[in-house]
């Protein structure tokens, strides 16, 4: 077993030792030596269908999170797909800390779709701070296609569900950091939904929120807007892009729901309306996700507060 230097090989036996467990997978990646290389057990071998005499691999060729992704990932969803990718060279350059992801993997050999869990970190960093030797763990998930797709999608309204709205959050904050580019949040709630709910019974308001979700969800045309249930009768946009086409899509997204002209027996207008509140950073350093939460949350109780169907941004400036 040949090794480049004792870094390496001391990585790799210390991990040998301490996770030698059936059906885990994992890699060691040397980038100061050669980054186009990766070490990994025999399970990941076993896993992926590598050479099993082999400790060391093609990054480009063979290695399931950051080589051929296009061919070996089997993702139709290409934004998806180019996260997975993205997220591991955010990883190397020292933009995040850590990646987690789940994704289907195309075995060509065996001509079927497996799904895995990976979580990869840096386990030594330069003084700059970017990586030298990448660590991840790939664990296989017994679960179907359809499963699989189910598994990020609210099952109610059909978009995305909060699993989703967190990554996509931690993912999209990363990237405007790194290009130094706008994310806004958009936060909307329907307005006395609690009457709505309890005066014409949980059926109708099931009715309701997939109406209002499939309204919400026609209004977001670009493909950098992901709309998701956040919790409950709140759902949530994160864009990425300039400040005056979030600000007008909050609104247009108000209006839309406004213009359904739905009925509301117990709200002082008589029909279902939205409030929204949004907030628009460019993440530095120390940003995280849950402030961005928190300054959009913000503007949505002042909406909330100065009468409900108001669209509000951040600095409380009614849109």
């Amino acid at each position: 077993m040949n090794f480049p230097n004792t870094c390496i090989e001391k990585y790799y036996r210390l991990y040998q030792d301490l996770l030698n467990f059936s059906g885990l997978s994992w890699w060691l990646i040397d980038l100061s030596e050669d980054s186009d290389t990766f070490y990994c057990n025999q399970s990941m071998c076993e896993m992926f269908s590598l050479e099993k005499l082999l400790t060391h691999h093609c990054v480009e060729k063979t290695f399931p999170i950051a080589g051929d992704y296009n061919k070996n990932i089997a993702l139709k969803d290409a934004k998806k797909s180019q996260q997975i990718f993205d997220e591991y060279h955010s990883l190397k350059n020292g933009d995040i800390e850590e990646f987690h992801n789940r994704f289907p993997y195309y075995d060509a050999k065996l001509d079927e779709v497996f799904y895995f869990t990976s979580m990869a970190r840096a386990i030594l960093r330069d003084d700059s701070g970017k990586a030298i030797i990448l660590f991840g763990i790939i664990e296989y998930e017994r679960i179907s296609t359809t499963l699989f797709k189910l598994s990020k999608l609210d099952c109610l309204t059909g978009l995305n569900n909060r699993r989703e709205f967190d990554s996509h959050l931690d993912f999209i904050i990363n990237l405007a950091r790194r290009e130094q580019q706008k994310v806004t949040l958009i936060m909307c709630d329907i307005d006395c939904f609690k009457l709505y709910n309890d005066f014409l019974g949980h059926y109708q308001g099931d009715q309701c929120l997939i109406k209002v979700a499939k309204c919400i969800a026609q209004t977001c045309h670009r493909s950098t807007d992901v709309v998701c249930r956040y919790g409950g009768e709140e759902f949530a946009i994160i864009c990425y892009g300039e400040l005056d086409d979030s600000a007008q899509l909050a609104e247009d997204v108000r209006q839309s729901v406004f213009d359904l002209n739905m009925s509301h027996p117990q709200a002082s207008d008589a029909m279902v309306t939205l409030s929204v509140g949004f907030a628009t950073i460019v993440p530095q350093t120390i940003t995280t996700a849950r402030e961005l939460i928190e300054k959009a949350d913000t503007a949505l109780y002042k909406a909330k507060d100065s009468g409900r169907n108001l669209c509000v941004d951040f600095n409380y400036q009614v849109v």
